[in-house]
């Protein structure tokens, strides 16, 4: 009895030996779960009480466990009672959901009656102008019609040849601006035909990226086959965070603005990722390197 409790109250050097067997060091760790170092050396020594809190004890065991490849709800649980209570979870796969991003929150499209409001003011004015012109244009035609009937029926003339002139002017100029339309037409889906998605790395680096003829927002989505810690920054901000299980997969949909795109790969051997549908190689030499950092550049 007394070498099982012995084995319950070691969960610190359970954690310790699997790191160790992964060949992560702390500092290691530190960069992959994001958890400071002073707490995790605090997890190995089973000294809970330098943690921010109960919740905390059991969150950062979990991902600790979760990380070197053991189940941490099934350690929560065998270890339950020497551990603190905790009242909440977190749900770390979906906490780009729990917290979008502020670009996602300030693009909500306008409504038909608010572009329509908008432009009223427009519409207004522009009636009142083409009403003035028209009255213009009236008095000039009843001036000049009084003046004479001679001069009336020689401005009838010269109206009707100018009128045919005129008319033929604009079905010329019609009939060019549909070829020039055509043309453009042409020319854009010539050019959108020959526009493909590429991704190639910088230079001879395995470790810099760039896409071109990407989407308007590109949709990246990470699979693991083992459970992989991945994080996602844009810009300088973090986007998306977060560990994978086996097997499991999460899409992550790049703001518009994204020009720099960081990936942080904690298990890398284990996670794949495509954009927009196509494969990123983002190890085309095969390192067998478990944490990696890609940068990718969008043009």
């Amino acid at each position: 009895m007394s070498e099982e409790n012995e084995a319950k109250s070691s969960i610190g050097a359970r954690l310790k030996a699997a790191r160790t067997a992964k060949g992560l060091t702390i500092d290691d760790l530190q960069q992959i779960t994001k958890i400071q170092k002073r707490y995790l050396i605090a997890i190995e020594d089973e000294q809970f009480d330098k943690l921010p809190g109960d919740f905390y004890v059991r969150a950062f065991i979990k991902q600790y466990a979760d990380t070197v490849d053991l189940d941490g709800n099934a350690l929560l649980k065998e270890y339950s009672d020497e551990l603190p209570t905790s009242h909440a979870e977190v749900n770390v796969q979906n906490v780009d959901e729990v917290q979008p991003t502020r670009t996602s929150s300030r693009e909500q499209p306008s409504s038909p009656t608010n572009r329509v409001r908008n432009y009223l003011p427009t519409i207004i004015i522009t009636a009142i102008v083409v009403l003035i012109l028209l009255f213009i244009w009236f008095m000039a035609v009843r001036t000049h019609t009084s003046s004479s009937t001679a001069t009336s029926t020689s401005s009838s003339s010269t109206q009707v040849s100018s009128s045919k002139a005129s008319s033929k002017a604009s079905s010329k100029k019609a009939a060019s601006s549909s070829a020039a339309k055509a043309s453009s037409k042409k020319a854009a889906a010539k050019k959108s035909s020959s526009s493909k998605q590429t991704i190639k790395a910088t230079g001879s680096s395995d470790t810099a990226y760039r896409l071109t003829n990407g989407a308007k927002k590109n949709k990246v989505v990470l699979k693991a086959t083992k459970a992989a810690w991945t994080s996602v920054t844009t810009n300088g901000s973090t986007t998306w965070q977060g560990t994978l299980t086996a097997g499991g997969s999460h899409t992550v949909t790049l703001p518009s603005s994204a020009t720099t795109v960081k990936f942080q790969f904690g298990n890398a051997v284990a996670t794949s990722a495509t954009i927009n549908g196509k494969k990123f190689n983002f190890n085309p030499n095969n390192s067998s390197t478990q944490v990696r950092t890609i940068t990718l550049t969008i043009k």
